[in-house]
């Protein structure tokens, strides 16, 4: 009697895992490094940032422009620094290697929602593996460009 029992052979067992093996190697480190992901997140909080600053201007008709400055490292609401933990303030973890930079600093938004302190349309630019901007277009519109 000869039976053969179905199975794999000891050939393809080592191709597959020679094959889990490069694949192992090669997209493991994507998987635990941020590199070229960051500023897709930081483009975020910064659209969301402007969008909160944006709306708080618009529901306080009678409250002064709120400044939004931009430097290298932060971006801040006025009186908010990165030493707080809130909405008002954007400072990225050094190990992000994340910079800022924007057409024009401080800014702000009318009682409309338009931007102050630029004449017209802003950028705002995250530096990071890649560049992204978030635009602010003159009749206040925010977003990614």
């Amino acid at each position: 009697m000869n039976s053969k029992q179905p199975g794999f052979s000891l050939l393809e067992l080592i191709v597959v895992l020679i094959i889990i093996g490069v694949l192992a190697v090669s997209l493991l480190p994507r998987f635990f490094d941020a590199t070229g992901t960051s500023e897709y997140v930081y483009q975020d909080e910064v659209a969301n940032l402007l969008r909160l600053q944006q709306m708080q201007a618009m529901q306080c008709t009678r409250c002064a422009v709120s400044n939004i400055a931009v430097s290298a490292t932060s971006i801040l609401a006025a009186g908010a620094s990165c030493a707080d933990d809130s909405s008002q303030a954007l400072c990225p973890a050094a190990r992000d290697n994340i910079r800022f930079s924007a057409s024009h600093s401080p800014l702000g938004f009318d009682s409309l929602g338009r931007p102050v302190g630029c004449g017209g349309a802003c950028q705002i630019s995250i530096q990071g593996s890649n560049t992204l901007r978030i635009c602010i277009e003159s009749e206040g519109y925010i977003h990614p460009c």
